[in-house]
């Protein structure tokens, strides 16, 4: 409701957008200790964030990890006429 008691009416629009991957960006892979919450840098390989997750157990004698996969990606808003809009 309006401020003076009235309805207050509004003009909704929907969008349609897509995702799309960042060009020369591949997936990345972070470990991270479910203890202490501490994170390994994020690398390319899956094999190197399981291994920082080693060497912290080793070190800190930590037992629960997470690895978690991550891909970076632009939004764009699709023009219905002509496929994806320019910037």
């Amino acid at each position: 409701m309006s401020g003076r008691g009235g309805i207050a009416r509004g003009r909704y629009g929907f969008a349609e957008w897509t995702l799309t991957t960042v060009e020369g960006m591949a997936v990345r892979y972070a470990g991270k200790c479910l203890s202490c919450g501490e994170r390994s840098p994020d690398v390319f390989e899956a094999d190197d964030a399981q291994l920082w997750c080693l060497k912290h157990a080793g070190s800190v004698r930590h037992s629960g990890f997470e690895v978690s996969a991550f891909q970076y990606f632009d939004a764009e808003m699709v023009d219905g006429d002509s496929g994806v809009r320019t910037p």
